[in-house]
């Protein structure tokens, strides 16, 4: 029982983070002007459904065949580099004639308010996870690749460019959030399997949800993946770090 009212405690408090987080990110400051319009924007949106179901088979293949099966940390790198970054790299790069600053990857940032209230919430937030590990140095700093930057290259660099050049700017920030969320499903039934906590399987979605929509509205507001990224780093593994150097 304390151990659900813990639970449910953070979740609440996330949540409150989440609309916080909200309000602070639409009020600073106006948005970039939106990227143009496709002139296909039926292709635009089965390539996001084709790069949203290569991410959901790799992370089903890593859930439930790679890791119970072959304990690689380095095979699951080479995989996933392969389907998350490389394959939508080549293709949009050569269908699409994109550049690196199409994807995000950029020194110049847009909006320096965003950035400032972007790291505190998640520094906040990352200091409320519910799944706090005791990782090693080496782990977290592998991290930063495998576990962040290949999810936000894919979903903000990527698909919800794609989709913003299909459907609009901030239609594309809730859908792509959507679909973040949506790709976590292996995971979280597996840890159904295991622990059968109903409640805690429904909240994992809504974080996700939240987490994905937050992550799309910075990158939206600043146009460039690394503050996404260090975003997204201190939410999953902020509480890792605060072990590690406490």
């Amino acid at each position: 029982m304390e151990y659900m009212n813990n639970l449910l405690f953070r979740f609440i408090m996330s949540t409150v983070a989440f609309f916080l987080s909200l309000f602070i990110l639409n009020i600073s400051g106006k948005n970039p002007l939106p990227l143009p319009f496709s002139k296909n924007p039926r292709k635009e949106k089965i390539e996001v459904g084709t790069f949203t179901l290569i991410a959901l088979f790799y992370f089903s293949l890593d859930i439930f065949i790679i890791s119970p099966l072959v304990y690689s940390f380095y095979i699951q790198l080479g995989i996933s580099t392969i389907l998350l970054l490389f394959i939508p790299l080549i293709y949009t790069r050569y269908r699409d004639n994109w550049t690196i600053k199409d994807y995000g990857i950029t020194s110049k940032i847009r909006n320096w308010w965003v950035v400032f209230f972007s790291i505190l919430i998640f520094l906040y937030i990352g200091y409320l996870n519910t799944f706090i590990e005791d990782i090693s140095w080496y782990l977290l700093i592998i991290f930063i690749y495998s576990n962040i930057f290949l999810e936000e290259f894919l979903f903000r660099g990527v698909i919800q460019s794609k989709l913003e050049r299909a459907i609009g700017q901030n239609k594309s920030v809730f859908y792509q959030g959507i679909l973040f969320m949506l790709i976590h499903t292996p995971k979280y039934i597996f840890d159904l399997s295991v622990d059968g906590n109903y409640l805690l399987f429904i909240m994992k979605f809504g974080v996700q949800l939240f987490n994905g929509i937050i992550f799309g509205l910075i990158y939206m507001k600043t146009r460039n993946i690394w503050i996404s990224v260090i975003c997204h780093y201190l939410n999953n593994w902020f509480g890792s770090i605060i072990i590690q150097v406490l």
